[in-house]
């Protein structure tokens, strides 16, 4: 027996027990999760972000662990707040589960095993990420067309017809705009943007959600990728993600590549979430290219924007092998993708892209 069949034995119920023992209580709980307190690297108190997914039986602290771990692992680092080092058979012990048959001998079980045990969990999708979104009735997009005229400036700038139509891009004739759909993981509607071309729309913001019959068509951007659904069966076929800031880039890929190879996503920003790594986990990624554009104009402003992409790749490093694209050679405009100079240019830059 090994310790994952012994933490299936575990129903949700002993799981609040065993934590109750140390005056740890649920904050929350609903048919998919139970809330509690970081207990995980708090000794008392912290904030209700470490998460018990029933499915998985899998915890993941969305704080200052960001990881992902079982039960005993949970108990290893509680332990360890107390100054007090545990193995997992112990571990498994203190949950009132039979040590006797699990198959890791215990005179030979040490601290590197322990360590071994975590990073197989941390590289675990836990899932129910799309359970928070809100979302929307997707007949809203029977209101918008697709117009040739109005989408002619993203396809004079060499995105497909096939792919627009792939992503399901429209048209708003009313408010000259460009219309961006964003589905969830399943294909469910979660947020419409707007791209305007109009002067006076442009200064409220080039790109904007729809607000349409009293309805803001808006959605938390850290909490998905564009393009995941579109994309999904690629991106699990080659273990292999390009992550790009916006939409358009992702349309450009798709174009250059073909959409049936596009593993491209957009983040809409810069940053990196932990929802973010648990979607590429989910889509047993192995490889994550991180593409973001040149918001440099000299060599010391690349080697300032390349240490804050390198940081932000840190993020994704725990989890996937993670390089990150830079326009060493300036061959684009100043805040560039670096899809944008097409096919040959990109494929310079990504061939220079830097390791982490």
């Amino acid at each position: 027996m090994d310790f994952k069949e012994l933490r299936d034995q575990l129903t949700d119920e002993a799981i609040k027990d065993i934590l109750a023992q140390f005056n740890v209580e649920p904050v929350e709980e609903n048919e998919n999760e139970i809330v509690f307190p970081t207990c995980c690297h708090n000794l008392e108190g912290g904030s209700p972000k470490l998460f018990y997914y029933k499915n998985t039986k899998l915890f993941h602290c969305y704080t200052e662990c960001a990881a992902t771990f079982d039960i005993f692992t949970l108990l290893q680092k509680m332990y360890h707040l107390r100054g007090e080092e545990i193995t997992l058979s112990q571990a498994v012990a203190i949950c009132d589960l039979d040590t006797s048959q699990i198959s890791v001998d215990n005179k030979g079980h040490n601290v590197l095993e322990d360590i071994r045990y975590m990073q197989t969990l941390n590289n675990v999708y836990v899932g129910n990420i799309d359970a928070e979104f809100k979302t929307y009735d997707k007949n809203i997009l029977k209101k918008f067309s697709f117009n040739y005229m109005g989408l002619m400036p993203w396809i004079e700038e060499g995105i497909s017809i096939e792919t627009l139509q792939k992503f399901n891009i429209k048209y708003d004739s009313y408010r000259s705009a460009i219309v961006i759909p964003n589905f969830n993981f399943d294909g469910e509607l979660i947020g419409i943007r707007e791209r305007y071309f109009k002067e006076s729309d442009i200064k409220k913001g080039k790109y904007r959600p729809l607000y349409d019959e009293g309805v803001l068509y808006n959605h938390p951007t850290g909490r998905t990728f564009y393009g995941i659904y579109e994309n999904k069966h690629n991106i699990e076929r080659k273990h292999m993600a390009i992550i790009f800031e916006g939409e358009k880039s992702c349309l450009k890929y798709g174009s250059i590549y073909g959409n049936q190879n596009n593993i491209s996503l957009a983040t809409l920003g810069q940053n990196i979430t932990k929802d973010h790594i648990q979607y590429l986990l989910k889509m047993k990624v192995n490889h994550v290219i991180l593409a973001y554009d040149s918001d440099y104009e000299d060599y010391k402003q690349l080697a300032e924007i390349e240490e804050k992409y390198v940081e932000k790749a840190k993020i994704l490093s725990p989890y996937f092998n993670v390089s990150i694209l830079m326009d060493y050679e300036f061959e684009l405009p100043y805040k560039s993708s670096p899809i944008d100079g097409g096919k040959d240019t990109f494929e310079r830059i990504l061939k220079n892209r830097r390791i982490i």
